[in-house]
């Protein structure tokens, strides 16, 4: 199988280089940027892509982007913090592959992708497993935003929590919706509920813990 690497490092690179050469069995192109493949003409079976090439290429040339994705099957590498701001974009790849968690399998991980199927860990298909990922991403709410997410958790409208934090209702208002964009929650009901269910962990999270490793579930991705 001939497969193009487009990342999104050097190091990252280097490292899904050695995988793919223990297994053995593909031939493999480092390319810098999507430019330099638009403009040969390697006609790939896989592109690896990061996540801020893929981006940038599905926003800024979506017909090369069609073009590559009849010939070719797409996979994305990101890490696994980053997939509740990707959500809306990965739908347009084959398969995804996660750098922090099982890029050590990548070639399994090709052979499911050529197949429509990616490897998915098991904390992305629970709830619980979602919010692991929101509490990685707890340090990028300021400290006003913090107190408003876990005061939410304890049920206080936007009045109790502007009393509680000496700041005006308007200004509460908007710092909600700030925090519901910043981890992804659709309305400030599902914000308070893992406020709720991760009270104990907020603090810790806040800090830039990260969840231990998990095992991987084999699934569509279509189905995901």
């Amino acid at each position: 199988m001939h497969v193009c690497l487009i990342l999104d490092n050097n190091a990252l690179t280097e490292n899904v280089v050695q995988q793919l050469d223990r297994g053995g069995r593909h031939r493999v192109t480092v390319l810098h940027d999507i430019g330099e493949l638009t403009q040969s003409a390697l006609t790939p079976d896989a592109i690896l892509i990061g996540l801020q090439q893929f981006t940038a290429l599905r926003e800024n040339e979506p017909m090369v982007y069609l073009r590559l994705s009849r010939r070719s099957r797409i996979v994305v590498v990101l890490s696994s913090r980053e997939l509740l701001d990707a959500a809306h974009i990965l739908a347009f790849a084959d398969a995804w592959v996660f750098e922090d968690l099982n890029v050590d399998r990548i070639n399994e991980l090709l052979d499911l992708g050529l197949e429509g199927h990616c490897l998915m860990p098991k904390q992305f298909l629970s709830r619980l497993g979602v919010d692991e990922i929101r509490l990685t991403l707890l340090p990028r709410l300021s400290d006003p935003e913090f107190e408003t997410l876990r005061l939410l958790g304890e049920g206080m409208n936007n009045r109790t929590i502007a009393n509680a934090l000496d700041l005006s209702e308007a200004v509460i208002k908007s710092m909600v919706r700030s925090v519901l964009s910043k981890l992804h929650f659709r309305n400030r009901t599902e914000a308070g509920v893992f406020a709720a269910r991760q009270q104990g962990a907020l603090e810790q999270a806040r800090t830039g813990i990260t969840p231990p490793p998990v095992h991987a579930a084999a699934v569509r991705r279509a189905g995901v």
